[in-house]
């Protein structure tokens, strides 16, 4: 295989993870929510509700998403754990506080 061939693939990193993560929220967030919330009464707050359910699978997402990163690319976490951990730390300790409650 050429190397020319090679760098012109789309290799899956965690990087990679994290931004098709990041883009289907936002994609959620500013086309799926408004599309929804379409054809109701100006009373019923479906955007609010939806956005709070998105929150916590938002969060569940990156936690998981840090978890899978964690063991599928050890070489990668091995250079970059502190970007795992934080992101592991954050969401974790949102989701305790979520349980807890």
């Amino acid at each position: 295989m050429d190397k020319t061939e090679n760098k012109n693939k789309l290799r899956l990193t965690p990087k990679l993870i994290h931004i098709i993560w990041g883009g289907l929220i936002i994609l959620y967030l500013f086309v799926f929510i408004p599309i929804k919330s379409i054809g109701h009464s100006g009373g019923e707050q479906v955007p609010l509700t939806l956005l709070a359910y998105a929150l916590q699978w938002i969060i569940w997402g990156y936690f998981l998403i840090s978890i899978v990163t964690a063991v599928t690319f050890f070489d990668w976490f091995k250079k970059y754990w502190i970007i795992n951990v934080l992101i592991f730390i954050l969401t974790g300790g949102i989701l305790f506080m979520y349980l807890l409650a």
